[in-house]
């Protein structure tokens, strides 16, 4: 870059050899402009390809303290499915209540993903005599 500089400087100063000056201008705006910005468009449309080719997201609605309806309905708006993971005796929770969710309220995860629910049921089921 610097003796190209150095060479259009001293030959202009002198005012010889124009067409020579006029090469090297068009060389370096090629070299320094034109390449960089092809290059540059096509970075550009290969992201955008790359961007395109990813599933949609979305972010997970707080489920917790809904009914298994209610919540399928809320998850269902936000093009998510849901998925009983679990039910579990809970005296502080109403029965048939959400009581936990898997991803956590506010995650971003692919459109159609599964979210997994863990339901209050009604009686404590615990070991047997």
């Amino acid at each position: 870059m610097r003796f190209l500089l150095g060479v259009l400087v001293g030959y202009s100063l002198r005012g010889k050899q124009k067409l020579l000056i006029r090469f090297l201008v068009t060389l370096a705006l090629f070299v320094y402009v034109v390449i960089p910005a092809i290059a540059l468009l096509a970075l550009r449309l290969d992201v955008e390809r790359e961007r395109r080719s990813r599933p949609g997201q979305t972010k997970v609605p707080l489920v917790k303290g809904l009914t298994h309806e209610d919540a399928e309905r809320k998850l269902h708006s936000a093009n998510l499915k849901i998925r009983l993971l679990a039910t579990r005796y809970d005296p502080a929770v109403q029965p048939g209540l959400i009581i936990d969710q898997t991803p956590a309220p506010g995650e971003a995860v692919a459109l159609g993903y599964s979210v997994g629910v863990t339901v209050s049921r009604r009686d404590f089921a615990g070991p047997g005599p």
